[in-house]
């Protein structure tokens, strides 16, 4: 497998995040299913439930799909956007700005709030998001302070969408990234992760990028080594039985956790 800067320079050069979108999160994709039925339900559970709530929100991700955090909207006063490409960076920028060009994610807000029993409200919860975020900033997972150079204060909570495993070549490096982005989070604060499970590689169009396979026990592993108390873990079974030679994802781990004081 690539080394971290390898993949680093791959993701640069070759990664289109417009692409990405499409085929993984657009109005069309195949995949869409996981998201819709699996996924935005628990996202819409977590963040209804009042427990996940503060000032600042960290949202984190290789792809340009932010609207994992519009369920978030009503109990974050400030979100904080973070890609690993100036590339994909632009594209949320766009996105943000209502730009010509913009992508169209008006599908997946429709769907949230059909989840969330607000399904006419969808256009005023995408500029509601718009509104909340304050800064869009590149991430390097693997640095201490993986923002630098940008500094800000510890969030209350940090919400981490395929950022990981995308970028590490092996476990402890994964761990290791796993505790640099943990730096973000105050102690007490909530962390809520989705990962691909089980996967080793994904096309973006032509082109195929390696990742590191996750399973559950590694998952908690580098939670308990980053000190915190798991509230709730979901492995989730991909419901797409083909498209294996596109992505071989095998499931999705969804976790809420609370980062705690080390003792």
């Amino acid at each position: 497998m690539a080394s971290f800067s390898e993949l680093k320079e791959l993701h640069d050069q070759y990664l289109d995040p417009a692409l990405l979108m499409e085929m993984y999160f657009g109005k069309e994709s195949a995949f869409r299913d996981d998201s819709s039925n699996q996924i935005f339900p628990l996202l819409c559970k977590t963040f209804s439930s009042g427990v996940v709530k503060g000032e600042t929100l960290i949202a984190m991700s290789i792809v340009p799909f932010f609207q994992w955090a519009l369920p978030a909207c009503e109990h974050f006063t400030d979100i904080i956007l973070s890609c690993p490409t100036d590339k994909c960076i632009s594209e949320v920028e766009k996105w943000r700005t209502n730009a010509p060009g913009a992508l169209d994610l008006s599908h997946a807000a429709k769907m949230i709030c059909e989840t969330e029993g607000k399904g006419k409200e969808w256009p005023e919860k995408q500029n509601k998001l718009r509104r909340k975020i304050k800064l869009i900033v590149k991430y390097d997972v693997s640095k201490c302070n993986p923002l630098s150079p940008t500094i800000l204060p510890q969030a209350d909570c940090l919400l981490l969408t395929h950022c990981l495993a995308v970028h590490a070549t092996n476990k402890d490096e994964f761990c290791s990234a796993f505790k640099n982005v943990s730096s973000l989070l105050k102690n007490g604060g909530h962390l809520v992760l989705l990962i691909c499970a089980q996967q080793t590689f994904y096309m973006v169009g032509t082109f195929k990028f390696p990742q590191l396979s996750i399973d559950e026990s590694l998952v908690r592993k580098a939670l308990g080594d980053a000190d915190y108390v798991i509230e709730e873990m979901h492995v989730l079974p991909r419901m797409l039985n083909d498209l294996f030679d596109v992505a071989d994802c095998e499931s999705f781990i969804f976790v809420r956790a609370r980062k705690q004081t080390p003792v």
